[in-house]
């Protein structure tokens, strides 16, 4: 009976991960299709079949980064994103998203300057943020006391957060990357900071 029993948790504890890595991995594509067919309007293409949208997107990426390879391109993404920036609201959003995509796809970039602990919500309890650097001075000067911008991320969704101002006094560096405690952060901290410096 114990052999049974064993045998059944280790068959969900190798399956169920595997469903459900690949339900969401179809559930994205599948989004991904029916968005992109839905913005570039297929129904004029002579063509149509499920999967078209995700070959578009593709397609799309891989244009838009080899264009950004040369000066011409990369003059055009300047002036597009100088646009984008002067729109109301909407250049807030963009620019925030991409240097939050900026942040984690490029190991290198120095938006974060560091992982900390921060007693947030509460006095008690820890959670994982991020320094990005010093307040606006229009802010800084209302405080009473010295303090450091901190996001604080959620979890496992880290492109939703917590913008903080802290006393330097009351963060607790970390000695690890960015990149290692987004992956703790986005595994709601199943993954440790080793395990995520090899993944």
């Amino acid at each position: 009976m114990k052999r049974l029993r064993g045998a059944f948790v280790t068959g969900v504890l190798v399956l169920i991960p595997l469903i459900a890595t690949l339900k969401i991995i179809v559930w994205f594509v599948d989004a991904v299709d029916m968005t992109t067919r839905s913005y570039l309007f297929t129904t004029f293409l002579p063509f149509d079949f499920k999967g078209l949208g995700i070959l578009l997107a593709l397609a799309i990426i891989l244009v838009t980064g080899a264009l950004t390879q040369n000066y011409i391109g990369k003059s055009l993404i300047a002036f597009f994103d100088s646009l984008v920036k002067r729109i109301p609201l909407g250049g807030g959003i963009y620019t925030a998203i991409k240097k939050f995509l900026d942040t984690i796809f490029n190991p290198k970039n120095d938006k974060f300057k560091g992982v900390v602990l921060v007693r947030f919500p509460s006095e008690g309890l820890y959670s994982i943020g991020f320094r990005t650097g010093t307040p606006d001075n229009k802010i800084a000067k209302k405080t009473s006391v010295p303090v450091v911008n901190v996001f604080v991320p959620c979890t496992p969704n880290p492109t939703s957060g917590f913008y903080l101002l802290v006393e330097e006094k009351n963060l607790i560096p970390l000695d690890i990357s960015v990149q290692e405690a987004f992956k703790i952060v986005i595994s709601m901290g199943i993954v440790t900071s080793e395990e995520a410096d090899q993944a």
